[in-house]
């Protein structure tokens, strides 16, 4: 298949970047123990497996983090520093920066995307898919959170294929388009794809170097891929606080600003 090409507006925004940000982070927290598979290990049914991956985590309402970030495109590969303000269900703001010079801030509400320039002094708006064309996680779907922190789990739906080998479970829908990988050690989802009905893998996601973080067991690494177009990130949270208070959502943009469209 071949890739389709970075618009320009998308270009221009990584190329700023490039001399000082972008996306995600977080995770202040203590190693994880050896993990052990669990007694009842391989007889849990999809329902057991999905009780025990989202337990503890429907409390999560939000977080901050600091986070290393590298991006991946057909153009370029750019590691940013971020600081990470995140609310389930309702946007993201990051603070990109790279060797302490901060390049952007960044605003991901349900159906928007707004990048203030900080360092071309322009704010930048259009549709969230817009980022897709530069970070490939699932930016516009209600799991963008669950993805982010890396507690997703397979939808309550009664046609998952379950199967096993010696240490980790597999679940895939009837159609096969959707396929979880669950280590029940930690009873997290550690590999996740998306598949065409060709059997093209469109959306590939990994989760690894669990640890706690308030008592909350999350991967310190995520990968995000999107193979068809050769994009890739690689997330590692370096700090995170899980349900603080008065988080921040301001780009404090000056009036004066000028608005350019992002598309």
């Amino acid at each position: 298949m071949t890739s389709s090409p970075v618009p320009s507006a998308s270009r221009a925004l990584l190329l700023t970047l490039t001399c000082a940000l972008f996306l995600i982070g977080c995770g202040s927290s203590s190693p994880n123990t050896a993990p052990r598979l669990p007694d009842a290990f391989p007889d849990h049914s999809v329902d057991q497996i999905r009780t025990q991956i989202t337990r503890g985590t429907d409390t999560i309402r939000g977080y901050t983090a600091k986070a290393r970030v590298r991006v991946q495109t057909p153009n370029q590969t750019q590691s940013f520093n971020a600081v990470i303000h995140h609310r389930r269900a309702d946007s993201l703001f990051m603070r990109l920066s790279l060797f302490g010079i901060e390049g952007g801030r960044l605003l991901l509400t349900p159906d928007s995307v707004f990048f203030y320039d900080t360092r071309n002094t322009v704010l930048r708006v259009g549709p969230v898919e817009a980022v897709q064309e530069l970070f490939p996680a699932p930016v516009s779907s209600d799991q963008f959170f669950d993805n982010m922190l890396g507690v997703l789990a397979p939808a309550a739906r009664p046609a998952w294929s379950l199967q096993s080998d010696s240490t980790l479970y597999y679940l895939s829908d009837a159609t096969d388009r959707e396929r979880y990988t669950v280590d029940p050690a930690h009873w997290r989802v550690v590999r996740y794809e998306e598949r065409s009905a060709t059997g093209t893998v469109r959306q590939k996601r990994l989760f690894s170097q669990f640890r706690r973080v308030e008592d909350v067991l999350l991967p310190a690494r995520l990968i995000f891929q999107q193979p068809s177009d050769d994009l890739r990130a690689v997330v590692t949270y370096e700090e995170m606080t899980l349900n603080p208070s008065g988080l921040s959502f301001s780009l404090d943009v000056p009036d004066q600003v000028p608005r350019r469209r992002f598309q």
